[in-house]
């Protein structure tokens, strides 16, 4: 075992370990069983125990962490999810565990697993979108990820695409999670079952004509099996979602772009959504070629097996 990959989202802990040949194995995912720091930590660190052998040159930990970081990656400033601020994380768990740790934001952790299922292409730049209850991504250039300055690289769910947007809750208006997070989608959804219901009648069926029912898995079934509401929600997320990847191309002009979160369920048929606003909105025309447009591989592991991999790597 190189490490051990553990991912704390806003509700449920996943667990993995990372094999000497970089194959994740052992995945188990669970409900969190507390939002307390203490608990939840004690939680990890008996949970990490199970998973270790001690026959062995100790592992080192990886944490996905759903918050913003410090720069170094030592403390969590905030964890919105969770009710945490200013926590020395990778300090604790270390003390607890035994073991060196290394700290990452949660979609950089699942952008760097799913940029090692492409095969770690060591060109160009790779791009990754996770479209759940906000937006998250990562961006991993020539084989690097982009942290940033102040660890807040990758924040591409706050990328401004409408100037005359909705507010969003970071404060601005027109942020790319404003129209393509899972929440954001599943909220339109809801409102269609109440404003057009005969439009909206798969999306109406589903849940039982309940709107406060409707859950994010039925807009995806609902997309993919046609019903016009759930198209046109998804259409509008598309249209986002291809102005931010005309703004990321201006930057680091990416080869391809992965689209992950629990949004990515409605899989081809939000891949050829992008596409097709791709088209609409790529700098310089027909001159540069479009990203790669992907569905997330990795699924629910792409965070474990991003983190173990990001710790295993550390020098």
């Amino acid at each position: 075992m190189r490490a051990i990959g553990v991912d704390v989202g806003g509700t449920k802990l996943a667990i993995g370990g990372l094999s000497s040949s970089g194959e994740l194995y052992d995945y188990t995912e669970r409900p969190l069983p507390s939002l307390d720091y203490d608990k939840l930590l004690n939680t990890i660190a008996e949970t990490v125990g199970h998973l270790r052998d001690d026959r062995f040159v100790p592992p080192k930990l990886g944490v996905a962490m759903a918050a913003w970081l410090s720069p170094d990656r030592e403390s969590v400033v905030a964890a919105a999810s969770l009710g945490w601020n200013d926590r020395k994380l990778r300090q604790d768990l270390a003390e607890l565990t035994g073991l060196e740790t290394v700290v990452h934001n949660d979609a950089n952790s699942a952008a760097w697993g799913e940029y090692i299922l492409a095969g770690r292409p060591q060109h160009g730049a790779f791009v990754m979108l996770t479209l759940g209850t906000d937006v998250g991504g990562g961006v991993i250039t020539n084989g690097h990820l982009l942290t940033g300055a102040f660890g807040v690289a990758g924040e591409l769910g706050h990328l401004q695409v409408r100037t005359d947007g909705p507010r969003c809750v970071c404060g601005n208006r027109g942020c790319l999670a404003v129209y393509a997070s899972g929440k954001a989608m599943l909220n339109r959804a809801r409102r269609a079952v109440i404003e057009a219901p005969v439009k909206a009648s798969l999306l109406a069926r589903l849940c039982g004509n309940v709107p406060a029912q409707l859950r994010g898995h039925d807009v995806a079934t609902a997309a993919r099996q046609g019903d016009k509401a759930a198209l046109a929600i998804v259409a509008d997320a598309a249209q986002a979602i291809a102005a931010a990847s005309a703004v990321i191309s201006r930057v680091v002009d990416h080869h391809t772009l992965v689209l992950g979160g629990g949004a990515s369920a409605m899989g081809p048929v939000l891949q050829q959504a992008v596409v097709s606003a791709l088209k609409d909105t790529a700098p310089l025309g027909p001159v540069l070629p479009l990203p790669d447009v992907r569905i997330a591989g990795a699924g629910n592991q792409a965070g474990v097996l991003g983190a173990a991999s990001l710790a295993a790597s550390t020098q």
